[in-house]
């Protein structure tokens, strides 16, 4: 069963808007982990294991400098192409731009 904060963490990610990326730190912060942005490995933690189960936007999130941190070959070029399917736009040195940074707000 999971936690109280595992489901608030759950409820950040997809909470992520459409044409927007989020940090793992940022999710943290949104679902009130008690250690803050400190809890980015966290949500990675919940990512890699329930992603699929819970049908997560995974791709929506990324390292808080807008850099993927999945590497070439192991799911880096799926997330950039559902991003940019997406509309978010990257910076020369692939990093999602600060416009593409979700405010934390629950979409209207």
């Amino acid at each position: 069963m999971a936690t109280a904060l595992t489901l608030r963490i759950l409820d950040a990610i997809r909470a992520v808007p459409y044409g927007k990326v989020a940090s793992y730190g940022q999710i943290a912060l949104v679902a009130g982990h008690p250690r803050g942005a400190g809890g980015a490995r966290d949500v990675v933690r919940i990512l890699a294991s329930m992603s699929e189960k819970q049908n997560l936007p995974w791709w929506r999130i990324v390292r808080k400098d807008g850099s993927i941190a999945l590497s070439p070959g192991n799911g880096a070029e799926l997330q950039r192409a559902l991003l940019s399917m997406e509309k978010v736009e990257f910076t020369k040195d692939k990093k999602a731009t600060p416009g593409a940074f979700w405010n934390g707000q629950p979409a209207k």
